[in-house]
């Protein structure tokens, strides 16, 4: 994984947040579809650029933790409290 190069000033260009531990692959890929405007059908499979199963085990772990990571020409951050900013 990649660190993201944006600074902390830098205001994400959108923030959300799920719940479900499962969900966080999909969320991650709906809120860069969002940003992008590219259908999500178009986007490449996240996987490329993370382990899903990693993200998911972030967020079921419970610490206060976070993963960054570039897709689809977006850097994404992750926490295990269940944010997604993409920025």
């Amino acid at each position: 994984m990649r660190t993201s190069a944006h600074t902390p000033s830098t205001a994400p260009l959108v923030s959300t947040s799920f719940q479900d531990p499962e969900a966080v692959a999909p969320a991650v890929v709906q809120a860069v579809s969002n940003v992008s405007e590219d259908p999500i059908e178009s986007l490449p499979p996240l996987n490329t650029a993370v382990d899903p199963d990693a993200l998911a085990a972030l967020v079921e772990s419970g610490t206060v933790a976070h993963v960054a990571f570039s897709y689809h020409g977006h850097d994404v951050v992750v926490t295990a409290a269940g944010d997604i900013d993409v920025y």
